[in-house]
């Protein structure tokens, strides 16, 4: 019975020690494929958001284009009301087309951004 417990006492001693040890934590410096992936599908994602910010762009474009040549014939006519109407809206039109080309710029600046980090991260955790 002493034995026993003697023998138990001296594996409980050994085991709990060897059974706490876990593996050391992912260094924090360090990202593992799952995050580069993660990084790299939010990347993508940003490159097809601003190919489609892209093309409202060029909407937007077509639309203050279209508004310069009515605009255009209502001057010809001389109809300087329906004229004002026109460069009313293409104003309109051309403040849009302008914060949009800021906000294309920042995603651009910004997924810039996540490249490199993304690349310093490879380069860290293969080193």
């Amino acid at each position: 019975m002493k034995c026993k417990l003697l023998v138990t006492s001296l594996l409980a001693a050994i085991a709990i020690p060897v059974l706490a040890q876990t593996t050391a934590p992912a260094d924090p410096g360090r990202p593992d494929n799952g995050q580069i992936r993660r990084e790299q599908r939010d990347i993508n994602q940003d490159r097809r958001d601003i190919g489609r910010d892209q093309r409202d762009l060029n909407q937007e474009r077509r639309e203050r284009n279209f508004d310069q040549r009515k605009e255009d014939q209502a001057v010809k006519r001389g109809d300087t009301k329906d004229a004002q109407k026109w460069e009313g809206r293409r104003e309109q039109e051309q403040r849009e087309i302008s914060k949009e080309k800021r906000d294309i710029a920042n995603d651009r600046s910004d997924m810039r951004k996540d490249r490199k980090e993304r690349t310093q991260g490879m380069r860290r955790r293969d080193h």
